[in-house]
């Protein structure tokens, strides 16, 4: 099979700490599908760690990285934006606490930073092993998460990461997706060849194990 009947979420919930490289991964991966389906005017709607399943691990894994390593699925609650008039915005909660993206906690609209809460939930878990909080710090005024990422993350990037989805100004100024995966794509490839090697191959001896 391509695809493996485990999901980010079983992943993580099987194991406590999972490589940096392997999150820097999954995390590239999943930017450049949400890009892609946004790209098209989709919404998912409904991003979490169980609705992305591991690509079977004789299709993902190659000592450099793994190329495609993440399927997303279950597109129930998505939302065709090419099929409403120019400007369409969103006030409904989704009514699940975890997935509540900004916008929905503080009653603003909403239309793609549904999807960007969701992804970030989905790497929050991954670095932590829990689900993500918010809160608005007092000083800034920004949303932040209650949980700041382990030093065994590159903390400069996933820091930017959170402040660019947690805090986007509305739904005219969105995210440059494009940007951010280049530099995710470029702290990816400077890692050094032996580390990467080394953590792809503990995701891989740990997959075998979850079989």
């Amino acid at each position: 099979a391509v695809v493996s009947t485990q999901s980010t979420g079983h992943y993580v919930r099987y194991r406590r700490v999972i490589p940096h490289v392997v999150i820097c991964t999954y995390a590239l991966d999943m930017l450049r599908c949400i890009h892609a389906i946004h790209s098209t005017g989709i919404i998912h709607g409904d991003v979490k760690p169980d609705n992305w399943l591991l690509r079977d691990k004789e299709h993902t894994m190659t000592l450099s990285r793994m190329s495609k390593s993440v399927v997303l699925i279950d597109f129930g609650r998505s939302i065709d934006m090419e099929l409403l008039p120019a400007g369409s915005q969103f006030t409904v909660s989704c009514h699940t606490e975890q997935f509540e993206c900004v916008e929905m906690q503080s009653r603003r609209p909403w239309t793609y930073q549904v999807d960007y809460y969701g992804l970030l939930s989905c790497i929050h878990m991954m670095i932590h092993n829990e689900y993500m909080s918010v809160m608005q710090d007092k000083g800034s005024g920004k949303w932040v998460p209650t949980k700041k990422p382990h030093r065994r993350v590159d903390r400069e990037f996933f820091e930017m990461l959170y402040d660019k989805f947690l805090n986007v100004p509305d739904c005219n100024h969105l995210p440059d997706l494009e940007v951010i995966i280049d530099s995710l794509d470029r702290l990816v490839k400077g890692m050094p060849t032996r580390s990467r090697a080394q953590g792809l191959m503990e995701h891989y001896q740990f997959m075998e194990k979850m079989e």
